[in-house]
């Protein structure tokens, strides 16, 4: 199994740029990564230099190494042709069960570096939903059947898939906690103030004394308005796996 480090996303790779190992010269920036549907691997790569530069294709043997920074690439025979009939495209394609039903779209996937191999593809259900909801992680073996806009998964897929990134209901969520733990807090202290009101004597810019009767009422209304806003931040609990 590939460690963290062996494991990229493909949107992470895109526009990286492509340098010659033997010459060290810029090639171009990566603008796709070529993917053979039926064996779950990625054949190689295209980049493109400039934007009216000329598009150069370079198959999975010809790619040194995949750094953080960079892709060195060797040159050789141009394999083009052959790597191309070879590609379907996943990414982008609606996902669909084997009893039918559509439940969302691939937006993403992670291979390993080493061998290519995709480990997961992630899909996002379908429109607000996957605003809301965020990515789930979809297993390879999972998905029977590849066309040109469509994949067929087994129903258990989907069934309760593991999440990969958190959607906005989760970021309201924790958003929302912290305004109410701050709430409280802000409780408290008003609780240690309140106190110290009774025995102060307030004056004004000109040495008049203020009544501290104002100031508690002002204290009290705050807290009245800090009571009544968090609630109504609260989201709607709402899961995808709930609605599967």
């Amino acid at each position: 199994m590939s460690t963290p480090s062996q494991v990229l996303k493909h949107s992470e790779l895109l526009k990286r740029l492509v340098l010659d190992r033997e010459t060290v010269e810029e090639v171009g920036r990566v603008s796709q990564l070529l993917l053979d549907n039926q064996a779950q691997r990625v054949l190689g790569l295209t980049c493109k230099s400039g934007w009216l530069g000329k598009q150069k294709t370079f198959a999975w043997n010809q790619i040194e190494a995949i750094g953080a920074d960079s892709v060195l690439v060797k040159h050789q025979d141009d394999h083009t042709s052959e790597i191309t009939e070879s590609v379907n495209p996943v990414l982008g394609s609606e996902v669909w069960t084997d009893t039918g039903n559509k439940v969302g779209k691939i937006l993403d996937l992670l291979f390993n570096v080493e061998t290519g191999d995709v480990v997961n593809y992630m899909f996002s259900p379908n429109g607000w939903q996957g605003l809301m909801e965020g990515t789930y992680l979809l297993e390879p073996i999972m998905i029977s059947s590849v066309g040109d806009k469509r994949v067929i998964v087994l129903e258990k897929a989907v069934k309760n898939p593991q999440k990969y990134t958190e959607g906005l209901s989760e970021r309201i969520g924790q958003a929302t906690e912290f305004i109410q733990k701050d709430y409280e807090q802000t409780k408290q202290d008003f609780k240690s103030v309140k106190p110290g009101f009774q025995k102060a004597v307030v004056q004004d810019k000109d040495g008049e004394q203020i009544s501290t009767e104002n100031v508690e009422e002002n204290v009290s209304g705050a807290e009245t308005k800090l009571q009544s806003e968090p609630s109504e931040l609260r989201p709607e609990n709402d899961t995808f796996s709930d609605r599967i």
